[in-house]
This record gives structure tokens, sequence and C-alpha cells, in this order.
């Protein structure tokens, strides 16, 4: 169970009495990031299984340990697709929409990283968006603490949309990073021009589906590692 939840969250399940609701939360200020593997369908389709499996653990295995040094909490994986994110206790202790935007920066580099060690053709698009959802745990036998909400919906068109190794942040993130306060030369926040979102399949989206206007995430330095922080942003 340690490995399906919040440990806050567990502790609170621990102390539920047996035919008890399990917990569950309302999130009013999360920062979620998702990621999904480009080329990957492609690598998939030409490489024996173990290869294949190899991959998505060192890939996943960094992106692991990338969130254990920004806190943040890895929610669940769906094929290729990474998502994970913070928000307010009992999700993480901290809650510090740069660190989430680092975390997305830092994907896309230790992506680029291994896919030139690798000689694998493989690249990630990383979405990332602010705001309110439900968490709770799922299943009897079998538990795990999921996020529920449109915001997810948004996440997911965010990352789809997105250019190849590159970060989409939404209108509503960038505002949650300027409030936490950040450095103006770690990186910046520049308006999308095109008229509309399209994805890598074709289909057209508007920019009011993710809440108006996203922006691509430049970095202007190197990242910041293991980032401390005291207490939590607040709007």
């Amino acid at each position: 169970l340690e490995t399906m939840m919040p440990p806050k969250v567990l502790e609170e399940l621990q102390k539920t009495g047996p035919g008890s609701c399990p917990p569950s939360h309302h999130y009013f200020r999360a920062t979620l990031v998702q990621s999904d593997l480009v080329g990957f369908t492609r690598m998939a389709s030409s490489k024996p299984p173990e290869a294949v499996v190899k991959a998505v653990s060192d890939l996943f295995g960094m992106f692991d340990d990338l969130a254990d040094e920004y806190g943040i909490y890895k929610v669940e994986t769906v094929g290729d697709a990474y998502i994970a994110g913070q928000a307010e206790p009992p999700l993480t202790l901290q809650n510090y929409p740069p660190n989430v935007i680092r975390f997305g920066l830092n994907m896309v580099q230790v992506t680029q990283s291994w896919s030139s060690r690798s000689g694998e053709s493989i690249g990630v698009r990383v979405g990332l968006h602010t705001g309110e959802c439900i968490g709770g745990i799922v299943g009897i036998d079998r538990q795990r603490y999921h996020l529920f909400g449109k915001l997810i919906h948004q996440l997911e068109l965010l990352e789809s949309t997105a250019p190849d190794n590159r970060v989409q942040a939404s209108r509503s993130c960038r505002l949650a990073v300027e409030k936490a306060g950040v450095d103006d030369a770690e990186f910046e926040f520049v308006e999308r021009p095109e008229p509309s979102l399209l994805t890598s399949k074709g289909e057209v989206h508007q920019y009011a589906e993710v809440g108006g206007q996203t922006h691509l995430v430049n970095l202007l330095r190197p990242l910041p590692r293991r980032q401390q922080t005291s207490g939590l942003w607040r709007l």
C-alpha cells in the first residue's frame, strides 16, 4: 500500500474502522503533470518485449528519482504515460508549483539524455495544469489512490497538444507559479501563437477547453536540484 497511495492517506486509512468509507479529499490547489513518450509505439512494434520493458523501466525510474527530489507524488502510470503532481496535504507535504515546472522540464532533459545514450529515437511531451480535483481510494482488495475531475481531462489535453520535447503549461499553472514566486531568470512562459491546439493525431482543440491560452516553458539556465521549500504555497 505504501506505493499505491500518499503516506498521509495511508495513515488515515489505517485509522478507519471496519466497514467505514475510505478517505477522500477535495484539493483546491493541485498542480499536476502528465507526460507521454514520443516514438514509443514505433519502438514497441520493432523491439523484443524485454527491450521495450527495460526502456520504460529506465525512463520511469529516472522520473521516479526526480519526483523524490522535488517532492512530487507519482499518481499513476498508464501505458507510457506518467502522471504526478503536488497539492495540499495529504497528497503531498509541499505544494510549490515552481517545483512541478522544474520536474516537467527535467523529464524532458533526462529523456533526451537517455535517447542519446541508448541510440533510440524517443522523446516526450509534457503538460502541466493547476486547479481543483478530487482524490480518493478506489478498490477493495487492490486499493489505490486516484485523482478525478475536469482537471485530469484538461491535463491530458495539455499533454497531447504539447510539441515534442516541450513542456506546455496552462494559464492557471502560469498564474500559480507567478503567485508562488520564482526567479525570472530560471525559466519563462511563452504564449502559444497558434489559433488552436493540435494533437499528434491531427485532432483540433480550442484553448477554452483547457482554461485559456497556454504557454510553452523555456529553460533559461540549469535547473536547481533537490530544491527545498518551507511551508505550503497559498493563494
